[in-house]
């Protein structure tokens, strides 16, 4: 969807230039204004699909966020309960972001789509990042119990969820540090339980805590967004190396 913003700024400049080679005449005219507004309803067209597949995926984490509380895990129920408010919250702004982008300018209406479908990919990501932190909370039950390859099995899958979170914001890599250093936490947990070490406990007791930090980002930014305040984190371009 962003060839959307090049599309829109070469309407002008066609209009103009075929303004221009084929000056002099109401028809000529009536032409220009056809043709611009077809490739303007096209535009309107791939917006409002692209505002339909993020409505999709916020339905698709609704339901995934209602099935992980009825695991009722009690670490991640404050969590849940923020992201379940603050995805409801969304939902209705991808409502009116609708609406604005059949009557603004396209630009602007573009702009704000955009916007709200990077909130959709990081509350969808949020999603599985408590997936995830709930694998861990039951690979330290395991752990207690002696249960050191169910206790594995469990960190494997935190480690997929991750993946999973990761790859749902593959354009937006404000977060990229947390997301390494998270990773990292996760393969030393893994190779703990592997070695059988003394501190196994203690490894999957800092991804837990990783995993708050990344997600506490992710709501806190969230948050901001949703009242038109400034973000504690960039918008999510690369990085120079």
């Amino acid at each position: 969807m962003e060839w959307i913003a090049l599309l829109i700024s070469l309407i002008s400049l066609a209009v103009a230039a075929l303004a221009w080679w084929r000056a002099g005449g109401q028809r000529d005219l009536d032409q220009v204004r056809a043709k611009q507004k077809e490739l303007t309803d096209t535009l309107l067209f791939l917006l409002e699909d692209a505002y339909e597949q993020s409505r999709l995926s916020l339905r698709q984490t609704a339901e995934g966020l209602q099935q992980l509380k009825s695991e009722a895990i009690d670490e991640v129920a404050q969590q849940l309960h923020r992201a379940t408010q603050q995805l409801a919250a969304l939902e209705q702004h991808l409502e009116e972001g609708l609406k604005t982008a059949r009557t603004s300018a396209l630009v602007t209406a573009h702009r704000v789509e955009v916007e709200l479908r990077r909130r959709v990919r990081r509350i969808e990501a949020r999603g599985s990042l408590l997936f995830a932190k709930a694998a861990a909370v039951l690979a330290i039950r395991h752990t207690r119990a002696g249960e050191l390859p169910r206790a594995e099995k469990r960190l494997d899958e935190a480690t997929a969820l991750l993946a999973l979170a990761r790859e749902t914001m593959r354009a937006d890599h404000a977060y990229d540090e947390q997301f390494d250093l998270l990773k990292r936490t996760l393969a030393e947990a893994i190779n703990a339980v592997r070695a059988q070490a003394q501190d196994i406990r203690q490894h999957i007791e800092r991804v837990l805590a990783e995993t708050d930090k990344l997600v506490g980002a992710l709501e806190s930014d969230e948050h901001a967004a949703a009242n038109n305040q400034p973000s504690t984190h960039t918008t999510g371009e690369r990085k120079a190396s």
